[in-house]
């Protein structure tokens, strides 16, 4: 899709950050090294007392749009980041998490083929902070298992997932009812899978750190 002479990212990946200097340029560089090319980095600096928003002035790459707002909490900082996505597909990515090269490639592959498909995750390894563990997060993949689940506990790992903006728009976004939260998350998945099927992909594309 073309916006006048320019040619729209694909994917907008949702960068939320508040303090989070210490693994932030991991977190940035894991996402500008994706196979998938087509994409932009909404990364937005929720009032960081720390130096993240001097980490973000100092990386130059045309696919990282950075803005810096008073704090005013995740749910808000994500619905704006949504308010100024271009792509048709929303990536979450949080600040010290972190996807591996295919992440983006294999779950724009799973949105295009199975267009019924809302909300897709991945599986993730674990991380307590710099250490590797034995752990992972290997939640089930198929639609009818994740909506059962959905009913006791929440069978995404937020960071690793992509979903049609067009569904997270319908649904109304995050919830920023202070009383609902957290998990914002998990609230969201539950107005999500009302509309259409969920997925998780049964690879290890992501590291999740505790």
């Amino acid at each position: 899709m073309r916006k006048g002479h320019r040619l729209l990212p694909q994917i907008s990946v949702l960068l939320p950050i508040y303090n989070g200097s210490e693994f932030l340029l991991e977190a940035i560089e894991c996402i500008l090294g994706q196979t998938f090319p087509n994409f932009e980095i909404i990364a937005i600096d929720d009032g960081s007392k720390d130096e993240s928003f001097a980490i973000l002035e100092g990386m130059k790459d045309k696919r990282l749009r950075i803005l810096r707002q008073e704090n005013c909490g995740l749910a808000a900082t994500l619905n704006r980041a949504i308010g100024m996505a271009e792509g048709s597909y929303l990536a979450r990515q949080d600040q010290d998490d972190i996807s591996e090269p295919e992440r983006f490639g294999r779950q724009v592959e799973y949105l295009n083929g199975n267009p019924k498909t809302v909300l897709v995750g991945t599986w993730s390894r674990i991380r307590a902070v710099n250490l590797e563990t034995n752990r992972v997060h290997r939640h089930p993949t198929e639609d009818h298992i994740l909506k059962w689940e959905l009913l006791f506990n929440n069978p995404f790992v937020h960071s690793s997932v992509m979903i049609r903006k067009d569904a997270l728009v319908k649904v109304g976004g995050y919830c920023q009812d202070r009383d609902r939260q957290p998990p914002e998350d998990y609230e969201l998945w539950s107005r999500l899978m009302r509309i259409g099927k969920v997925a998780n992909i049964g690879e290890f594309l992501h590291v999740y750190r505790e």
